[in-house]
């Protein structure tokens, strides 16, 4: 008997149609427990919000009691109770911390299965003038962080047989140095550090259905980046000297945060099903240097030859 090609094409086009998800649940995560660290500002919060406004219930971490305490009543004002979201304490370089943000949310929500990590701190300083605890205390909290949190979560995951979404925040900078001459060789080394992280955890972690992925965006207006200063320990002179290199650097202006937070919340969501160890890049197009206007030259130093 003939093969009957078309025949075969009609079944595979029925069992499509049979099997295709209402395409509201594939940007829902109605009914999930998500994590979030870094959400008491900034992206984090942004994050954050938006898994709330998608159904998720929310534990929020952050470094800070008192950013926590007016967090949640800002939350609250929007309409996302005390039975939605909740705040847990968190240094997310301490392992005791750390194993009991995992306790708290199991607790409150009774699972985990979504986790973000958006927590990180950076400051300014050239490689040759960066204090070396300065660089390790970058490192810590970036990648030892980031690491403590994926260790924690997935073992939860595993446990439990969760089929969870992990999302790491890295940033463009891991690859494309700024500002004009430089200044984030610590930040840039732990976002590199956060990239390879994630790579070899979506390895390790895809044959239990656990789908781990990055998001990387440029320069954005949050309150870390606007108070972000030189790193402690440099000279006055230094510091001066730094802050004027800084104002030259022109960009094509700073992103919205909230277009960041899309991009983080649609990777919590079965869209993101068929990745995992990706970096998406939201910066604009800024590493592609597509951007709306270039810089006149007479904005830069003059050569030093």
């Amino acid at each position: 008997m003939d093969f009957d090609m078309n025949a075969a094409n009609i079944a595979m086009l029925k069992n499509y149609i049979a099997t295709s998800r209402p395409m509201e649940e594939m940007f829902s995560v109605k009914g999930k427990v998500a994590i979030v660290t870094g959400a008491t500002s900034g992206l984090g919060f942004n994050i954050a919000l938006r898994l709330l406004q998608g159904g998720a219930n929310v534990v929020i971490a952050g470094s800070s009691q008192a950013k926590g305490d007016y967090t949640i009543p800002l939350l609250e004002e929007a309409g996302y109770g005390q039975d939605r979201v909740m705040f847990c304490r968190t240094n997310v370089s301490n392992e005791a911390d750390m194993e009991n943000l995992i306790k708290s949310a199991d607790e409150k929500f009774g699972s985990i299965d979504i986790y973000v990590n958006s927590a990180a701190i950076w400051s300014y300083a050239h490689i040759y003038d960066l204090p070396a605890e300065e660089f390790r205390r970058v490192i810590d909290t970036n990648i030892s962080g980031a690491f403590l949190g994926i260790k924690h979560v997935s073992n939860y995951m595993i446990e439990h047989k969760v089929q969870g979404k992990i999302t790491l925040i890295s940033s463009n900078c891991a690859w494309l140095p700024y500002p004009v001459f430089g200044g984030y060789p610590h930040y840039a080394a732990s976002k590199g550090g956060v990239n390879s992280l994630a790579i070899e955890a979506a390895k390790e972690l895809k044959r239990y259905g656990i789908m781990v992925n990055v998001v990387a965006p440029g320069g954005m207006v949050t309150a870390g980046a606007s108070s972000n200063m030189c790193a402690k320990g440099l000279s006055e002179e230094k510091q001066d000297e730094f802050y004027e290199e800084l104002m030259v650097w022109q960009n094509d202006g700073t992103q919205p945060v909230d277009t960041v937070a899309i991009v983080a919340y649609a990777m919590c969501t079965p869209m993101s099903d068929g990745m995992t160890g990706e970096i998406v890049v939201a910066d604009g197009g800024m590493s592609h240097n597509i951007v709306k206007y270039q810089a006149a030259i007479d904005q830069y130093p003059e050569d030093l030859d």
